[in-house]
């Protein structure tokens, strides 16, 4: 019976533990949102893996629907946060849609198509 109880405490922990690293990461989520949006319209794609890693793609575009900016969090983990992706800043909105076929990982190929197919966030 002790050992049992050992057990069901230490996943209570865990669990309580993923609690909390899984507010930091949405914490961290909406930061990047915001100060995204305050440079400029925003599009977002976000691609869940099923049994793998996913990927969620913020993009900052200007009036003339060229990005000025572009972030990527892809992972499985409450660790992940999110990374520059610099070859997509400074290409307009349709030489990018060109490019998806370019893109050789299909998780963040996905997330942009679903970024650059739905409406603008401001």
């Amino acid at each position: 019976m002790d050992n049992l109880f050992k057990v069901i405490t230490f996943i209570f922990f865990m669990w309580m533990i993923q609690g909390v690293l899984t507010y930091f990461q949405i914490k961290h989520f909406n930061n990047v949102l915001h100060d995204m949006k305050d440079e400029g319209k925003v599009l977002l794609g976000q691609k869940k893996g099923k049994l793998s890693f996913g990927s969620i793609i913020i993009l900052a575009i200007d009036e003339k629907n060229k990005i000025i900016n572009a972030k990527e969090m892809k992972g499985i983990t409450v660790f992940s946060r999110f990374k520059i992706r610099d070859e997509f800043i400074n290409k307009h909105i349709e030489e990018l849609k060109e490019d998806i076929p370019k893109i050789k990982d299909k998780v963040t190929r996905k997330a942009l198509e679903l970024a650059l197919s739905k409406n603008i966030l401001s």
